[in-house]
Parts: C-alpha cells; structure tokens; sequence
C-alpha cells in the first residue's frame, strides 16, 4: 500500500514554495535567459505596475532600459559572471524611471534550461531617508559653521570629534590638524588637565551641565577670555559618546565692562573730588571773611600804635597769625582747585634748580635724588609757589615710600604731546585739549602701592603712614587742576611708583599780568566809595580801611541793595568794592547792572578765590582792579592805586 504521506510531500512543497513566493515582500522576478518573464511575485507586479500576464507577455526592454550604459554593463557583468547585484534604472508600465537594489543569478531548472531569479527592492524610501539624513548633516553642519561660538567635541578618550570655524579662528588650527588628536594634550597647560579631565568626566557621568571661564591661548599668542558650557553628547542608545564644549568670546565684553568700572570710579571720584572742593572752599571763602576782620583790623592797629608801644608787639603778632591763617586757607583753596594764583612765564627747570638744595635736606638719608632736565623746555603760566608745592609734595611722598631702605627719587622734566585719550586715562579729566604739554615726573624705587590704595591717594587725610599727615597730594591735585592740568600715577607693590604731572606749554605770546602785590607809597583817596559784602566784619573793616585812605564810604549787605544805593549816587560814586558771592544778587549780577547804569564805573572786585580762577569762570572786562582775602591796609591800597590810574571814561 503506497505511503500517501511521502507521496503528498512534493505537492506540498510546491504549495509552500508558492505561497512563499507570492507573500514575500521583496519583489522576484525570474526570466529565461533572453530576459523574458516567466514568473513573478505580487510585489514585483506592484512595484512594476502592471498583471503577471503583462509581465509575461511584456518586452524585456519595457522593464528595463537596455540602452542604458549601467544597464548594459550590470547584462555583461551578468553574462560573465552569472550573477549581478547593484543599482539599476527600471521602467514602470507609465514609463516612469525608479532606481532599483537589484541581484540576479543564473540557474538551471530541472531541464537544463537557463533560468534567472531577479531580486528587486525599490530603494526609493531608502533615497528618502538618505538625503533626509544629508539635508540634517548639511542643517547641522551649517549651524556649528556659522555660529559665532566655539564649538568642541571631545570624545571619552579625550580625543577631539568636532572643530568648527569659531574654534579655528579663535584657536588658530584647523580642523583638519585637530581631529582625532588628544584636546587635553594640545591645548590645556599641564597643570589643569587632570583638573579638566575630572570635571568632563562627572558630565559624562551625568551630573550637570557645567559652566566656567577661563583664558585661551591662541596659536599666535593672543590671550582670549572664554565662557565655557560643557554637556554630554549622548548616541541613540543612549551611551555617553563624549561632551560638546561650547565657547562664548566674552575678551571685548570684559574689556568693555573694565572701562565702564574704570569710567564709572573716575566719575565717581570727581563727583566726590568736585563735592569736597565746594565744602572746601565755601568753608575757605567763610575763614576768609573771619580773617578780613582779625588782619584788617591789626593792619589799622599798627598804624595807630607808635613805634615804642608794648602793644605794638602783640598785634604784630595777632597778624602773623592771621596770616598763617590764611595760607591754612590757600591750602584749602588749592585742593578745591581755586587757590590763589601769581601767575607768570615759568621755567620748570630753573624752579626746580633753586630748590635743588632744599629737595636734598627733606628726602630721607637712605634715599639718593637725581635730576634729568629736558634741555630748552618750554615755559608754563604758572604761580611758582604753588608749583614748589607740588614738587615739595611729591619728593616727600617718594621719600616716604622708600622709608629705611636705600632708595632712588628721580625728577624729571620733559615735553609731551598729550592726546584726547591720554588725558583720558589721567587721573582727573576736566575735559583737558590735546596738545604739548610740560611735565614733572618724579619716579621713586620705594614700596609702591596696590590699586586699592592708589584710587585713594588724593583723598584728604588719607595716608599709609600715620594720622594726620594733612591734605598733601590732596592739594597737589587741587593745584594741578587749577592750573588746567593733570597728573597720571603707576605704581605695583615692590616696583616702585611714578607721578607724572602735566601743565599745558604756555603760548608763544603771553599777556599775562601778575596779580601779585606790591608795597607802594601811602595811598590817598578822595569821594565816595561804596563797599558791598553780606559779611558784616567785612563791611566794617572795608569802611575803616577805605575812611583811612580818605573815602567817603557808603555800604550795601547784598547785590540788590548795591545796585539801587548805586542807581541813587552813581555820579558822586568813584569807586565800588565788590564782593562776588552774595545772597539776593551775586556780585557778578550787581557789577553788570551798575556797568549798564555808568559805563565807566571803577568796580574792584573782592573774594577769596584767586583772579585767575574768577578770570576763567566769570571774565574781568571792565573791570578796574581785584583783591584777595584776606587784606591788609597796604595791600588794599595798592590795589586802588592801580584801579584810580586808570582812565575808564569812554573818549568822545
């Protein structure tokens, strides 16, 4: 009896071979060996858009295009071969073109006829996700290319992985010489690398990102502040690839933000500077009327008192003490920048010559002074005496700072051009011109300072020795910049420090008149004077002085009250002696309206700042003389000598 179950297994294996061959999702195609159909799958009819009749009783050159040279290279390879597997152009039944993953081999059948099984997979999708995946790269490569920060990708091995255009330019190497080599290696110094390493580390163990700054070293030696953000860069399975450092430029944030800080301290400071020097001198201008009383009055007395009198000793006495007073006062005037100035041509190098020898008894015995003058120096308009003060100054303090060690002060004088952001950078810019400027360096091998304290060096009573040391480089301050100029400090702890300071060339022609006093013949005056202060000590010793000098003498608390006594004697009036800080009407007010009411009416003018200061602030036209407080007597009535000679009626 025959096996059925054997007898069944060929028909059976037909049937599975079937089924597999019509299921399968990849496309078979097998031909005789011209190329023509003989069988193919559903998915080869999809995909090639037509029945298994079509198929079969369609030309191969339907399918294919034969005259195609990839086409014809992929049959001859075949022919030699007897197989095939790469790309090829195919037709579907509109015509339409589709690249194809195609395999082919040759066989025989049970006949011994040539047989070919084609494999067909559309690789369309496949074309898809490629220039998908292309358009991403180019997107990403783009986006690290043309961002303005650095960009680095460093493995876990610490090798480098990704190197854009920032990081060439901020590094200096190209891409090319970076990749694959060690970043901790080629650009960390090796004290920080095992450091750096431990930090990237922790990120790839998942902690954070991080975030720090540090200094990069260029390729060509430039330094560039860096803000630095470290992440991990993960695979799609997750893993730690490595981290990505991105790199923000912050060298012209930092520098900028320096120079606000810098700006800000400089306003800061000549803000406060301004503030104590109206404290200064309103306290001064106040002291001076004080003083206008007690000198005035002693002058008056000296001259009453007979030359054997035991009194006469005391109030000489009382007014030389006044008269210290009142350099206390000038003091103060200079560090407020309006101290009293003698203005002439002076040349430094001589100035500084005189006192050579006095320089040489302040300095301290360890210390050796040199001199280095400029040859054919020009000369300043300058009071001498205030600029003794500033070299006085400045010796001792050098001298200070070399203290018990051996030490060098050098002074040395010199033109410079100054320009715009030059003066800047000085200590105090009062909106100072560019130009040729003479200057006074003196430079000290001593201690030297820190920044903290050269910021407060000018300030009144500040010192690093002891208390009480008074305004020193405070009124130096107030000197040079009453002198429009200026003065520039460089100083390091250990190395010494340099003050340097500028006072404008004077021109090449000066008409510059020296406000100095001179002692003159007894002066006698005759008509009426009226006097204009709000100080009542100053108005009663003004009165007795110009009474003295023969004057009838009228007198007014404020400028409004001047100006209407003015308005009411203003023929019978010869002379008006005018204070210029006033409540109601300033003096400047007062000598305008009283100018406009008589032209040609002799107006000295009072205050307790100097000329030269009222010259720059208010102008002195018209005019006719200036005296400072306080006064004595004699000093009053040189002043009124010179006013009286002059003829001040307009010609006809």
């Amino acid at each position: 009896m025959p096996n059925q179950e054997l007898d069944a297994k060929p028909a059976d294996a037909d049937g599975l071979f079937r089924s597999v061959f019509d299921n399968t999702l990849e496309a078979i195609v097998i031909t005789d060996a011209t190329g023509r159909v003989l069988e193919a799958n559903a998915e080869a009819c999809y995909l090639f858009g037509r029945t298994l009749d079509e198929m079969r009783s369609t030309d191969p050159g339907a399918l294919v295009d034969l005259g195609d040279l990839v086409v014809r290279e992929a049959l001859a390879s075949s022919g030699r071969a007897g197989r095939f597997a790469g790309l090829l152009p195919l037709l579907r039944r509109d015509n339409a073109r589709f690249n194809a993953d195609v395999s082919a081999t040759r066989f025989r059948d049970t006949d011994g006829r040539v047989r070919i099984c084609v494999f067909v997979r559309d690789i369309a999708a496949r074309d898809l996700a490629e220039r998908a995946l292309l358009a991403s790269e180019n997107r990403y490569r783009s986006l690290i290319e043309t961002t303005g920060t650095v960009l680095i990708g460093i493995a876990a091995t610490g090798s480098i992985f990704e190197w854009n255009r920032e990081a060439e330019r901020l590094y200096g190497y190209g891409r090319s010489e970076v990749i694959g080599r060690d970043y901790y290696t080629l650009f960390l110094p090796e004290d920080v690398r095992d450091t750096v390493r431990a930090d990237v580390a922790k990120v790839l163990g998942g902690e954070p990102t991080r975030s720090f700054e540090n200094a990069v070293r260029s390729r060509d030696g430039s330094h560039y502040d860096v803000l630095w953000n470290v992440a991990r860069l993960v695979d799609v399975d997750g893993a730690a690839r490595g981290v990505i450092a991105s790199g923000q430029d912050i060298t012209g944030l930092k520098r900028l933000a320096a120079e606000r800080r810098a700006l800000e301290a400089k306003v800061q400071h000549a803000q406060k500077l301004e503030s104590l020097g109206v404290l200064a001198g309103g306290i001064a201008h106040d002291f001076n009327n004080l003083l206008v009383g007690i000198l005035g009055n002693a002058s008056l007395a000296l001259m009453d008192l007979a030359e054997d009198s035991p009194l006469r000793e005391i109030v000489a006495e009382i007014e030389t003490t006044a008269l210290r007073a009142a350099d206390l006062t000038k003091q103060m005037l200079a560090y407020s920048g309006k101290g009293r100035f003698v203005v002439h041509r002076v040349n430094l190098n001589s100035l500084v010559r005189e006192m050579a020898q006095l320089l040489q008894t302040v300095i301290s015995k360890r210390a050796a002074l040199r001199f280095d003058f400029e040859h054919d120096l020009p000369e300043v308009v300058a009071d001498a005496t205030q600029l003794r003060q500033i070299v006085m100054n400045l010796i001792t303090n050098a001298s200070d700072a070399i203290g018990t060690t051996d030490g060098v002060i050098t002074l040395r004088t010199g033109v410079t051009h100054a320009t715009r952001e030059y003066l800047v950078s000085s200590y105090v810019d009062d909106e100072l011109p560019p130009g040729d400027y003479v200057f006074i360096e003196v430079r000290d091998t001593g201690c030297g300072m820190d920044d903290q304290t050269v910021v407060r060096i000018f300030d009144p009573f500040f010192s690093t020795k002891f208390t009480g040391r008074g305004l020193g480089l405070a009124a130096t301050l107030g000197i040079v910049r009453g002198h429009h100029g200026t003065i520039k400090v460089e100083s390091a702890v250990g190395r010494g420090t340099t003050f340097t300071v500028l006072i404008p060339c004077a021109p090449a022609a000066s008409a510059v008149h020296s406000t100095e006093t001179r002692l003159r013949a007894r002066f006698r005056g005759s008509g009426t004077a009226l006097v204009v202060d709000d100080d009542e000590t100053v108005r009663a010793v003004a009165q007795q002085m110009l009474q003295r000098s023969g004057f009838t003498v009228l007198t007014a608390a404020d400028g409004r009250e001047a100006v209407e006594k003015f308005g009411m004697a203003r023929d019978e009036i010869a002379l008006v002696l005018l204070d210029l800080t006033m409540p109601v009407l300033g003096g400047e007010e007062a000598f305008r309206a009283m100018q406009r009411m008589r032209p040609d009416v002799r107006v000295v003018l009072m205050s307790g700042y100097s000329s030269h200061e009222l010259a720059s602030r208010y102008g002195t036209e018209g005019l006719a003389g200036f005296v400072q407080k306080p006064f004595r007597l004699e000093e009053l009535e040189a002043c009124l000598t010179g006013a009286l000679a002059r003829d001040q009626r307009p010609s006809a």
